[in-house]
């Protein structure tokens, strides 16, 4: 079986779905030789994939079709052309919750991650909200098989795009273990020090610098009530590039009286996400919204405790190994905060679990499922 993957619209390594595409290619290469995988990316991606050991041949376009019109015009018109020169039995767009073909010559599988504009009022512009809310639901709807990572995301899918229940499967993602283990904290927090100027305990969310969708705002409100009455010596650590409403987070952060107390590291490199785990005290995820909340699991990977907003995904990926709460309630946010900041054995407790909790998600399992669904949907085209 030949399979065409794209990796358009996952911001190359960047982003979570980038995260995704990479993790997903290597757990796939080592299931079955006999299945001949093609990537095709942009060209200045192209060491993301052809420099990462994978046996995959990597074709490439040119990075002008990056502008968003052009991009969704090029997966309508050249991409089934491709597909067709190629001879793909299945296709697999691993980020089918930003680009979709209308229709190509062969079986289609997508991974939609999620609905978030659906949630989060606000989160994008005018023309990217039409896209999502009117044409997006179309083309999901024209996939042979629909994955997504969470059962939150699979009720959108259904509900709103209108995809048959029976054709989408729900695959978790992974934390990477070979990547996110446990680990000295106390050296951890030398390295952090020494990379990001945090010298003190400090609480850490990992998420790009984006509002109102990730919630800093509320975040940095709770933060500072729990640090004022519980007299806490920790730092908040925010991990993550500027994005859409960043200068409202700034803004927040400015303001608060505990301003000293805030780090924004900018976009944190894959190598030093480990030890930015590993010596927090408390790993949050205050968003309003997630399709899976890859932060949550990393975090419990590295052993560390976890709190985390009762919505959407991640009460699903967090199980009862993390402390949740209501992201729209500063009152709850900071009472987590502050039982678990000073209670050790609460502490702990979060620490054992997560860890445990982390265990049962499987980049190999998550690969082997993908595989047999794609499968599935060229099998159907051959019946």
């Amino acid at each position: 079986m030949k399979i065409g993957i794209t990796t358009f619209g996952a911001d190359g390594h960047r982003s979570g779905i980038g995260q995704y595409i990479i993790n997903l290619l290597a757990a796939l290469a080592e299931l079955d030789p006999r299945e001949s995988c093609e990537v095709l990316t942009h060209e200045s991606e192209r060491a993301v994939f052809a420099g990462s050991g994978l046996p995959f041949a990597v074709r490439t376009v040119t990075d002008r079709v990056r502008q968003p019109l052009l991009n969704v015009a090029w997966h309508q018109v050249a991409l089934p052309a491709w597909c067709a020169r190629r001879g793909y039995d299945v296709l697999f767009l691993p980020a089918a919750n930003r680009r979709v073909p209308f229709k190509v010559p062969c079986p289609t599988v997508g991974t939609v991650h999620d609905f978030s504009a659906l949630h989060v009022e606000g989160k994008y512009d005018v023309a990217r909200t039409a896209y999502i809310t009117r044409v997006l639901p179309r083309l999901v709807r024209g996939l042979t098989r629909v994955v997504t990572v969470s059962e939150s995301s699979k009720r959108d899918i259904v509900n709103h795009a209108g995809v048959p229940e029976d054709r989408v499967h729900v695959i978790h993602s992974a934390a990477d273990t070979g990547v996110f283990t446990p680990g000295d904290r106390a050296r951890a927090r030398r390295r952090v020090a020494t990379a990001y100027g945090v010298d003190a305990p400090y609480v850490l969310y990992v998420a790009r610098i984006e509002h109102p969708g990730k919630n800093h705002v509320r975040l940095i409100e709770a933060f500072e009530r729990a640090k004022r009455s519980a007299d806490l010596p920790h730092r908040l650590v925010l991990a993550g590039s500027d994005w859409s409403g960043a200068s409202e987070v700034h803004r927040a952060a400015t303001r608060s009286s505990v301003a000293q107390d805030i780090v924004f590291t900018g976009f944190a490199p894959a190598a030093d996400l480990p030890d930015l785990y590993r010596g927090a005290d408390l790993a949050v995820c205050p968003s309003l919204y997630e399709g899976f909340g890859m932060p949550v699991l990393e975090a419990m990977a590295c052993g560390t405790a976890v709190a985390c907003s009762n919505v959407s995904s991640l009460p699903e990926v967090a199980g009862d190994a993390a402390r949740l709460f209501d992201p729209l309630d500063v009152d709850e946010m900071t009472r987590v905060l502050r039982a678990v900041l000073t209670g050790p054995a609460t502490r702990a407790a979060l620490e054992t679990r997560g860890l445990a909790r982390s265990r049962m998600f499987s980049w190999r399992a998550s690969a082997a499922q993908t595989l047999d669904v794609l499968r599935m949907a060229a099998e159907e085209a051959r019946a």
